[in-house]
Formats: C-alpha cells, structure tokens, sequence
C-alpha cells in the first residue's frame, strides 16, 4: 500500500501549524488592539530593570550546562542498550560497562577540574 500521500498531508500540517498560530494571535491582537506598553516591552513581567542588560554571564554557568548536556546525552545511549536487553550476549554487557567506565572517567576528570563546584 501506498502511504506517501498520507504523509505528505500530515508534513503539510505539521509544516503548516505554527504559521497558523503565529497568525492567529496577530489577527485576535490586531482585532481587540491591544497595545499595552508593558507587555511590548522585552521584559514582560512588569517589574522594572535591576542591572543592565549588558551583563557578563558567569562562565559557571556554561560549564553546569555542557556537563549536564554530556550526562543527559548518555541516556540516549542507555536506553537502546536496554533494549537489546531481550537477546543478552557477553559483548553486550562488556559494551555497557565499557560505555559507564568512560562516563565515570568523564565524571572523575570533570571533579578535579573543579567544573561541579560552583563558584562565581
């Protein structure tokens, strides 16, 4: 059976979805003309500004997000693992448990680095 035209239907709508939320709250806003100061503004909560935009990032924080990133990847890896679970072999364990050493070592290097303590 045929399913490309299924498919290319479903691709269109999903393509076209956020156009048309994106131009339906144009219309409603352009519709009731709401314009308020506040919520065009780029902080739209309200309260005024404390410090300047322009602020310097504490670098802390991208080194909490890379590792975070590197650990969170590692369950994409995990979960196929778990999969092929339902036919176990010897090569699969020694797989995984190579695949936590490496992690481990990650995690141990990433400790004497001091990027898990946080400091700003």
């Amino acid at each position: 059976m045929n399913y490309y035209p299924f498919f290319l239907v479903l691709f269109i709508m999903l393509l076209s979805l956020p156009l048309i939320m994106i131009a339906t709250s144009k219309i409603v806003r352009f519709i009731a003309g709401y314009s308020n100061q506040t919520s065009d503004s780029i902080y739209e909560c309200g309260e005024p500004r404390v410090e300047n935009s322009w602020t310097k990032i504490p670098i802390a924080y991208y080194k909490v997000a890379l590792i975070f990133i590197l650990f969170d990847i590692e369950l994409v890896f995990v979960f196929p693992w778990i999969l092929s679970l339902g036919n176990p072999s010897p090569e699969i364990y020694l797989s995984f448990i190579t695949f936590i050493v490496i992690l481990f070592v990650g995690w141990i290097y990433a400790y004497k680095k001091g990027f898990l303590k946080w400091e700003m």
